[in-house]
């Protein structure tokens, strides 16, 4: 594996920043001759590339040896461009809102400098799968399949609630100090994590003790687990990565103008719809509604009790169905 950087110079975002901006991205296994087998993979929320390349890193159902498998960090994650490692004037809480789309803008200048004309398959869970549905509207013409997992092409009203609180937890901590702050907010990323601990995971999970299924004895050892989680993370890198989640919507630009419809049905790849039966964030119901509206769409349901965690690669379940859908598209 090889952990590489592309710089992206006067970058202007859609909010109207101009900034130097870096991606950090790995690569596995060779480009073909004919480099027609590459498969990228965006990050999740809080996540990089380690955790995220374990995606299709093991599948057991399809020789990833054969792909060339590109993992690129989003903005906010600390490994690109976040705002833990942008110097002023754009530090820490003066960093830029950046969306999905402008993420997925210079990803799209990435590829072309690899000299990548056509990706066979673009995959991600959650905020990946947000980042996904991008580069298939984005690039009609250079994507032939789509794997969202446990995301959706935009944020529901109900998901920018969750979110929202989980910002007011970690901003209500005195030592965030507006972002400021001079040592970590710990207080605020334990209120962080306690939300986030309730909302990843689904009722079932927890009525049925489902967590002893990932070593864990108790609801309190759920919410500690989820803790130790962000406090391995810069709380304005948090933030910025959650802004981005909020604004995500693929029909959010100069081409779509809010047109949700068209910005679906623009799409040409094949697309797999891989929600979580039991996902509070990115419903089942949000995935057929998109199903209505995509060309060539499959819609399979993770059947788990995991919620929003099926799709991350530690539930069996959710990884057998990755795995099979992957094989799918790829194989």
């Amino acid at each position: 594996m090889s952990v590489k950087t592309f710089l992206i110079p006067s970058f202007k975002t859609q909010q109207g920043a101009t900034l130097d901006l870096q991606l950090t991205y790995v690569t596995r296994g060779q480009l073909s001759a004919a480099r027609d087998n590459v498969v990228l993979v965006l990050t999740s929320y809080g996540a990089q590339h380690g955790s995220d390349g374990a995606l299709v890193a093991d599948n057991q159902l399809v020789d990833m040896s054969t792909k060339f498998v590109i993992v690129i960090n989003m903005f906010g994650n600390g490994l690109s461009s976040s705002p833990s490692n942008t110097p002023s004037p754009f530090d820490g809480p003066r960093f830029p809102v950046l969306t999905i789309h402008d993420n997925v803008a210079c990803q799209t200048l990435l590829i072309r400098h690899l000299g990548i004309e056509c990706i066979q398959l673009v995959m991600g869970f959650s905020m990946g799968g947000l980042q996904a549905f991008e580069w298939a509207s984005q690039n009609p013409d250079r994507v032939d399949a789509v794997l969202p997992i446990c995301s959706a092409a935009r944020v529901s009203r109900h998901n920018g609630v969750f979110l929202g609180g989980a910002k007011a937890a970690l901003e209500a901590d005195c030592a965030f100090a507006d972002g400021d702050y001079t040592q970590p907010p710990v207080k605020g990323l334990l209120a962080f994590g306690r939300v986030y601990a309730g909302w990843v995971f689904s009722q079932t999970f927890f009525r049925e003790a489902r967590y002893q299924a990932l070593g864990l004895a108790s609801v309190e050892a759920v919410v500690e687990f989820l803790q130790a989680f962000f406090m391995r993370r810069d709380a304005n890198d948090l933030l910025a990565m959650l802004q981005t989640w909020q604004l995500a919507d693929i029909s959010a630009n100069e081409v779509y103008r809010r047109n949700f419809e068209a910005a679906l049905k623009a799409i040409k790849a094949r697309v797999i719809l891989l929600p979580c039966e039991s996902d509070l964030y990115f419903t089942v119901a949000d995935s057929a509604l998109e199903l209505t509206h995509l060309r060539n769409a499959e819609l399979r349901p993770i059947v788990s009790q995991m919620g929003n965690f099926a799709g991350g690669g530690m539930d069996p379940v959710g990884k057998l169905s990755i795995d099979q859908a992957v094989a799918y598209l790829v194989g």
